[in-house]
């Protein structure tokens, strides 16, 4: 029998509704999913046949840590998403590259920590502002700045002076409406669409506001495809999961968002038919 882990932390904000549904899939499968928290050192991580990284929430403020250990446990098991396509997307600097591969991203600037800002100009260029840090989860220190606020800017600025910064506009869509969240699966025919998901917005310090299963526009499928396509020509290996936010831009098409490929909620309470495609996907990258 294959042995799978779920990966976690010791304290989850929230409760991962993912996971007891994962753990029976798996059963159902004729495998074993243990749910195994990332910081145990008591854990034999080459017990397992694959690690899957699911809700290790807690990356950020252990950054330091988190990323050997990906390198570590990647050299003892099958680590899920692969380790190179992790580092890769840990650090949201990501949409800058995606977006000079010519995918429709959210127009995102990077101010790296140490540098100074041109905060009156990125107000000139984008109006009312979204910052947050190039390496954060669950909305850390993402706030809304209204424009020619720089008294708040700053401030926030000052505060996460250590940390990459990446500026956005704060698009009128998703204040109004939210965001989609596009779910794929990967497996021998590669990656493809599961469900998506309507969610509000979330600041700093918000719950996450999921509104259901939602069908995804053509447009809204053709974004996260090119998407994946642009990821897959990178050469980081192939993920068993991914989910694809967008939001409506100012002339209605889609713009990509963010790419979670580390440890994105994957609201499988609301498609639980489709843990059985995660288990396909990572028993097909175990060659089970």
């Amino acid at each position: 029998m294959h042995r799978f882990a779920l990966v976690t932390c010791d304290e989850l904000p929230r409760p991962d509704t993912d996971l007891p549904i994962l753990v029976e899939a798996f059963a159902r499968a004729g495998a074993a999913a243990t749910v195994v928290e990332w910081t145990d050192r008591s854990v034999d991580w080459g017990a397992f046949d694959a690690a899957l990284l699911r809700s290790t929430w807690d990356y950020v403020a252990r950054f330091d840590a988190f990323v050997p250990w990906l390198a570590a446990t990647a050299g003892r098991t099958r680590l899920l998403n692969p380790q190179p396509l992790v580092a890769w997307n840990l650090h949201k600097g990501y949409l800058t590259e995606l977006a000079r591969d010519g995918v429709a991203v959210v127009p995102t600037e990077l101010v790296r920590a140490g540098d100074d800002a041109d905060w009156p100009a990125l107000f000139a260029r984008h109006g009312d502002l979204v910052v947050k840090p190039a390496v954060s989860a669950g909305s850390f220190a993402t706030i809304r700045v209204a424009a020619g606020d720089l008294g708040a800017v700053r401030a926030h600025h000052l505060e996460h002076a250590e940390r990459d910064l990446l500026v956005q506009p704060c698009l009128a869509s998703v204040v109004a409406h939210g965001e989609t969240n596009l779910v794929h699966f990967g497996g021998a025919g590669g990656a493809r669409f599961s469900h998506a998901i309507h969610k509000g917005p979330r600041w700093a310090g918000d719950r996450e506001q999921s509104r259901g299963l939602v069908e995804p526009t053509a447009a809204e499928r053709a974004l996260a495809a090119k998407v994946l396509s642009a990821v897959a020509a990178r050469g980081l290996g192939e993920p068993v999961y991914a989910r694809v936010d967008m939001a409506e831009g100012p002339d209605g098409r889609p713009l990509l968002m963010e790419l979670e490929l580390v440890e994105p909620a994957l609201f499988l309470d609301r498609a639980p038919d489709r843990a059985a495609w995660l288990v396909e996907a990572v028993r097909h990258a175990i060659g089970a």
